[in-house]
């Protein structure tokens, strides 16, 4: 699964708004990955050309509030 998720990272570099992927509710313009059970929070920073890895986690404690 590892694997899987740092490739699915690394494509953002050239897709960073990949089909699936969905932008949150109430937050930023953070946006969501799925990849399995998994969740990958970014955020994308068009002006500069800048994706910014925020979280990743399995999608039952990605999104709790710390």
């Amino acid at each position: 699964m590892q694997h899987r998720i740092v490739k699915k990272i690394g494509n953002l570099a050239r897709e960073p708004r990949p089909p699936g992927s969905k932008q949150l509710e109430g937050g930023g313009g953070e946006m969501r990955l799925r990849i399995g059970d998994y969740r990958v929070i970014y955020a994308v920073a068009d002006e500069v050309l800048r994706v910014l890895v925020l979280k990743v986690g399995p999608r039952k404690e990605i999104y709790r509030r710390r």
